[in-house]
C-alpha cells in the first residue's frame, strides 16, 4: 500500500497561560498528496479538564472549541470548493498564537490510511488510547519467568539492574557461584509498524552495546523474541534488528521453551 506523509499540530487548551499547563484536546492534520485537511476535536467532554483547571468555567473551553470547530468547518469548505488548498488552509489555522487554544509544534507520520489520521492520532494525543493497550513484552517477561522460575535451579533467575553508570533494568539475571552473570531478555517485535520494530530493537542495542563498552555486559545472554507476524516491511525490519541484536547474544523463539530450559539449566 501507498504510504502518504501527514502533517498534523495537537491543539492544545491553555486557560491560564502563566502556569504552562495544557490539555490536549484535539488534532489537526493535513495529508498534501491527496488535498485533504482533516482534524478532530474534544467537543462534548470537558469534565476532566474541569477537574484538572481548578475554578474554570466550563464554558471557556465549549465557547473556544466551538468557535475553532466553525472555522474549520469553514475552512474545510474552501479546500472542496478549491478556494484554497488543503495545505494553505493547515497551515493559516495551526499559526503561533497567544490564545487559550494553541498548537503545538508540527509533525510528520508516515500513514498508509489517511482519511483515519485524524481519529488515530486524537485516538493517541487526546484520548491516550495508547496507556491503555496490552503491554506484550510484559506480559512476555512474566510467561517466561514463571517457565525458568518452574525448573528450581539452585540460583534463580531475578530481576535486577545491570551497570554502575549505566544501570540497565533485566528480569531475568542469574548470579553463578563463580559470580558470573547470565541473563534472560525477552522481546516483543510482533507489530505492525516497520519504525516501531527498529526504534525497539535500537533502544536495546544501544542499552547493551554501552554495557558492553563499559564491560559489564552479562556473561551469557538469551534473548527469546516474538517476532513479528506479517511479512514484507515488518520482516525486513526484524531482520536488521536480529543481525544487530545476535552480537550480544543467543536470539530464540520465545515459543521454543527446550531452548530457555536449556539455557536457563547451563
Amino acid at each position: 500500500m501507498t504510504k502518504y506523509a501527514c502533517r498534523y499540530a495537537i491543539v492544545q487548551f491553555m486557560p491560564y497561560p502563566e502556569t504552562g499547563e495544557f490539555a490536549n484536546v484535539g488534532v489537526i492534520a493535513v495529508v498534501p498528496a491527496q488535498n485533504r485537511l482533516l482534524f478532530q476535536l474534544e467537543l462534548s467532554r470537558y469534565s476532566r479538564l474541569t477537574k484538572f483547571f481548578k475554578h474554570l468555567n466550563h464554558r471557556v473551553y465549549t465557547q473556544a472549541i466551538k468557535h475553532l470547530n466553525e472555522e474549520l468547518l469553514y475552512l474545510e469548505k474552501a479546500v472542496s470548493n478549491g478556494q484554497v488548498t488543503a495545505l494553505q488552509a493547515f497551515e493559516l489555522i495551526v499559526r503561533p498564537l497567544e490564545a487559550i487554544l494553541r498548537f503545538s509544534k508540527e509533525r510528520i507520520k508516515m500513514t498508509q490510511k489517511p482519511l483515519a489520521i485524524a481519529n488515530e492520532l486524537f485516538g493517541r494525543f487526546v484520548l491516550h488510547d495508547f496507556a491503555q493497550k496490552k503491554n506484550y513484552e510484559h506480559e512476555l517477561q512474566s510467561r517466561v519467568g514463571l517457565l525458568v522460575r518452574s525448573l528450581n535451579l539452585r540460583h534463580q533467575f531475578k530481576k535486577e539492574k545491570i551497570g554502575t553508570l549505566f544501570p540497565v533494568n533485566m528480569p531475568l539475571v542469574q548470579k553463578t557461584e563463580d559470580q558470573r552473570l547470565r541473563a534472560i531478555q525477552p522481546l516483543h517485535f510482533d507489530r505492525d509498524e516497520p519504525e516501531k520494530i527498529i526504534e525497539h530493537g535500537n533502544l536495546w542495542i544501544g542499552k547493551l552495546s554501552i554495557l558492553q563498552e563499559l564491560n559489564e555486559l552479562p556473561d551469557d545472554i538469551l534473548i527469546p523474541v516474538e517476532k513479528p507476524a506479517h511479512k514484507g516491511d515488518a520482516q525486513k525490519a526484524w531482520i536488521i534488528v536480529k543481525n544487530r541484536l545476535k552480537d550480544f547474544g543467543d536470539i530464540a523463539d520465545a515459543s521454543n521453551e527446550t531452548v530457555i530450559k536449556k539455557f536457563a539449566k547451563s
